[in-house]
């Protein structure tokens, strides 16, 4: 089997998999056959004596470790592989099960997952007294675990929660305990700590893992590292494939400096770097790798292709982004016609609200498209809330809308004091909305859900007249900043994100006068079946990694979008940008298409828009 496990290789991937011992570093490039080499290793590892259950291989997603474990059994051939194979939560979970006694938890602990993190934290606001806002949560739980996934102090960590969040976590952390649980951050963190802490694990753990390997190094962090760090053993047997160029989520407290320093932690490391592309012709690898050129931060490698010349990564410049994504939409369905699969059309964008204007294209021609890792504009909660809003306005016998939006933001009407007033309708036989201030009368509702009702009812009629002197975009305004509504949301976690979709939406309804008209085409956008079967996949640029299509096509190609003006003070910033960039373009295997447009309407302000500087540096303005 040793000499077939050769065969095919290019010999960079065969000197990878032939490694004789020791650390091994593998820069991988887009495209390169990164998890082939990694099974191949760990296969040819087996056939040359390795024992395969000391063997660990550790990654980040589940599909990616399914897709291992199953190459592994295709090429050993066998239906059992003793591998260990997972993701690093995964890992941490089986350790704890084992470990876990040492520190006083019991084997059968239990693991929060994000709404359990929340849901205590929420506990613990309540039991001190604090005062609930809505997203406080939220914004505490991201708080502790980035904290724990970054290694650092909470006082390390810019955030403003105008209030001192560490009553809180520590109660939280109490809790949790006293729980037998553990939070998914403790999954990684708990283990490096006691690996770190106790010397006769650590030699235990050495023992029994001789080899590790590790896929996307480059999307590890501090904690993951310090885990890793940890279980390797005196052999030193740690094999590390990523791709520096690809490390694109630095928001969420991955360190590209693991894989770049990965050589200062062991000296003697081999380094392969894989060059050879198998999805991108060479038109699209020059153009990427010009780009990312311009990163100094970055370990050196140049891909080539095994695809052939194919044709220019296509720049396009647009009068506004209306006539992008009319022209993005035409382009796509022209490829449909033409016998193109949907499911081989990609669609990528930096920020989200640039969605609504393409979907809004693509169903006026017909294209079947899906969200990826998403929601649909228009299916967005924050979306069809203020819906909800508008349809309240054009018609107060909608009770769906009235449950909504009543107590949004929160005014004290709970569920039982909804139910109520819903039975007082009933006997009156009248729409809800209609007899709220004859309840009051009859005292249906008493004390902070009587205030929210009272301040409902002329909040909504309000509203009502304004509507009948403004566009819809003015009543949406008008809605959002009376109700509180904006400053609700900005009180979440990712509320500055959702707002600027909610700041989309106004703008988008500018001009629209007839409110059941506009309310009329949104609902027939929203129901639309144009996604049923196989589609077009429509995504952030973030969403857009491991994945690849045949054509793909980038909007919003602008300084201040792509890259985000978020990046501009800082040169570490803009470099993760530039990698984002790049990884879109490699997701293509036989066509690039980068849009930018002189004017955008965006977030409620049309602009003069300045191509991206990215497109200077692929030659290609």
């Amino acid at each position: 089997m040793k000499g077939a496990l050769l065969e095919n290789l290019n010999p960079e991937q065969a000197r990878a998999v032939q490694h004789a011992g020791g650390p091994l570093l593998i820069f991988a490039g887009a495209g390169s056959g990164k998890t082939r080499v990694i099974v191949h290793r760990v296969a040819h590892l087996v056939s040359g004596g390795a024992d395969a259950g000391r063997i660990l291989c550790l990654t980040f997603t589940n599909k990616a470790a399914g897709e291992m474990k199953e190459r592994l059994k295709g090429l050993m051939e066998t239906p059992v592989v003793p591998v260990w194979a997972g993701t690093f939560h995964s890992f941490g979970a089986w350790f704890l099960r084992r470990e876990a006694h040492r520190i006083g938890y019991p084997a059968s602990f239990v693991i929060y997952d994000e709404a359990d993190q929340r849901s205590l934290i929420n506990r613990c606001i309540k039991e001190l007294g604090i005062e609930r806002e809505r997203g406080r949560d939220g914004r505490i739980a991201w708080l502790v675990n980035l904290s724990k996934d970054t290694l650092r102090s909470m006082d390390e960590i810019p955030f403003d929660l105008h209030l001192d969040p560490a009553p809180v976590i520590a109660l939280y952390e109490q809790k949790k305990r006293a729980a037998g649980a553990f939070d998914f951050a403790d999954l990684i963190c708990v283990p490096g700590q006691m690996l770190e802490a106790m010397p006769d694990l650590r030699e235990r753990y050495h023992a029994r893992f001789t080899h590790i390997l590790v896929d996307e190094y480059q999307d590890t962090n501090m904690a993951q590292y310090r885990l890793l760090m940890q279980l390797v053993g005196p052999s030193r047997n740690i094999c590390v494939v990523g791709d520096d160029d690809q490390s694109i989520y630095g928001w969420r407290g991955a360190d590209v400096g693991n894989i770049l320093r990965f050589r200062d932690d062991f000296p003697d490391t081999e380094v392969v770097t894989l060059e050879q592309n198998y999805r991108s012709t060479e038109d699209i690898l020059r153009a990427a790798s010009s780009l990312i050129a311009n990163n100094r931060h970055r370990a050196p490698k140049t891909l080539r292709s095994a695809c052939g010349p194919g044709s220019d990564v296509a720049v396009v410049e647009m009068r506004d982004d209306g006539e992008e994504a009319r022209q993005i939409a035409y382009s796509v369905s022209r490829l449909i016609d033409g016998g193109v699969s949907p499911a081989d059309i990609a669609v990528f964008y930096r920020v989200n609200a640039l969605s609504r204007v393409l979907e809004e294209a693509f169903v006026r021609l017909s294209v079947p498209y899906a969200v990826y890792g998403g929601m649909r504009f228009y299916e967005r909660r924050e979306v069809k809330d203020l819906l909800a809003y508008l349809r309240l306005v054009a018609n107060p016998a909608d009770e769906e809308a009235l449950v909504r939006v009543i107590n949004l933001p929160p005014r004290g009407i709970g569920e039982k004091s909804l139910v109520a007033l819903q039975a007082f309708a009933r006997r009156q036989g009248a729409p809800t909305f209609s007899v709220l201030e004859r309840a009051l009368e009859h005292k249906v509702l008493r004390g902070a859900a009587a205030k929210g009702v009272k301040a409902f009812v002329p909040l909504m009629e309000d509203i009502m007249k304004a509507a009948a002197r403004t566009d819809v975009s003015g009543v949406l305004s008008r809605i959002v900043e009376r109700t509180g509504y904006r400053d609700h949301l900005l009180q979440e976690i990712d509320g500055a994100d959702r707002f600027l979709n909610v700041k989309e939406l106004v703008a988008s309804a500018e001009g629209a006068t007839d409110l059941v008209l506009y309310l009329q085409e949104k609902a027939l956008l929203t129901t639309m079946d144009v996604s049923g079967g196989v589609a077009v996949s429509v995504m952030t640029l973030h969403m857009s990694k491991g994945l690849e299509f045949d054509y793909v096509f980038i909007a919003g190609c602008e300084e201040g979008l792509l890259p985000h003006s978020r990046s501009f003070d800082e040169a570490l910033n803009l470099e993760e940008e530039r990698r984002l960039m790049y990884v879109g373009i490699t997701r293509a295997r036989r066509q690039v298409v980068l849009s930018w447009s002189r004017v955008r309407a965006l977030y409620g302000r049309e602009t003069y828009q300045m191509p991206s500087g990215f497109l200077r540096e692929i030659g290609r303005t």
